[in-house]
């Protein structure tokens, strides 16, 4: 089956690629364009129950494939870590509530002063099985997201595609990975790693693209079609372990499009990804 023009039913728009807007304005403006889901930061519930938050997404006509992010857990004071992972416990009752798929971890880099990125791996580790009963309870995943190397050292210690699987693999259910080929698309690990990960594991799919030149190595991301990034091919890739789950449109991009008007951006963002993004029941994307 190919792509039915307009059919966006498993494309959601991440709510970081219009930050101007509240939770009630992106609501409105992503299903006003014809988006089928939202993906939802934390920080944009505030004043507002996670409940009610999904209840209104709900209403709108639209899904939500994942809540953004994790405290970040990787800390060397115990009680600093123990108030994360409490903080943690409460940010999978809110995906929970708002009926998200997975709550995407970000657990951090380094602590302050240390050298040691095996030790700090190990503590993210010790985290997420300190988190996965709950997750499992709340029946919300951990969603794995690796996250280019130039970010291990302050934001999150996972890094490839390859890591990231082999702690879903061996924590089993109530995980997956959140994919985002802004972060993988160098690895030469990543087309065996969608591969072995399989339709199952992965829990959702971030759309962007690398600019040449990268101006702002955290902020500079592009739109589809942009940048270097040969999202075709990656999308195959997706066919091929019969994908069907959620994409994500996400960018950050303080140079651009958190510049522009919102509703330009959300226009576009529809635009650049229908070539990419097909209706669940069974359909192909990119050819």
């Amino acid at each position: 089956m190919s792509l039915v023009p307009g059919d966006f039913s498993r494309f959601a728009i991440n709510q970081i690629t219009t930050p101007s807007l509240s939770l009630v304005e992106a609501v409105d403006t992503y299903a006003r364009h014809g988006a089928g889901g939202i993906g939802v930061w934390n920080q944009y519930l505030e004043g507002i129950a996670p409940a009610a938050a999904g209840r209104l997404i709900r209403d709108a006509g639209l899904f939500v494939p994942c809540l953004c992010t994790t405290a970040w857990v990787n800390l060397a004071d115990p009680a600093a870590r123990a108030a994360a992972i409490e903080e943690n416990r409460r940010r999978l009752d809110a995906a929970h509530d708002l009926g998200a798929a997975c709550l995407v971890v970000v657990p951090g880099g380094l602590a302050t002063g240390e050298k040691d990125i095996i030790a700090a791996r190990n503590r993210v580790e010790d985290a997420l099985a300190e988190l996965l009963p709950h997750a499992r309870a709340a029946g919300v995943s951990l969603g794995l997201e690796p996250l280019h190397p130039m970010f291990a050292a302050d934001r999150s210690c996972l890094n490839t595609f390859r890591h990231c699987l082999d702690l879903v693999e061996s924590m089993g259910a109530g995980t997956g990975i959140v994919a985002d080929v802004y972060h993988c698309w160098w690895d030469p690990e990543f087309p065996e790693g969608l591969r072995a990960a399989g339709a199952g594991r992965i829990l959702t799919f971030h759309l962007c693209d690398w600019l040449v030149p990268t101006r702002d190595v955290y902020q500079d991301r592009g739109m589809v079609g942009d940048g270097v990034i040969d999202i075709a091919f990656h999308c195959r890739l997706l066919n091929e372990i019969a994908y069907d789950g959620p994409f994500e449109i996400e960018i950050f991009s303080k140079l651009d499009w958190w510049t522009r008007d919102a509703a330009e951006t959300t226009r576009i963002s529809l635009e650049r990804c229908e070539p990419f993004v097909a209706p669940r029941a069974g359909a192909s994307v990119c050819g």
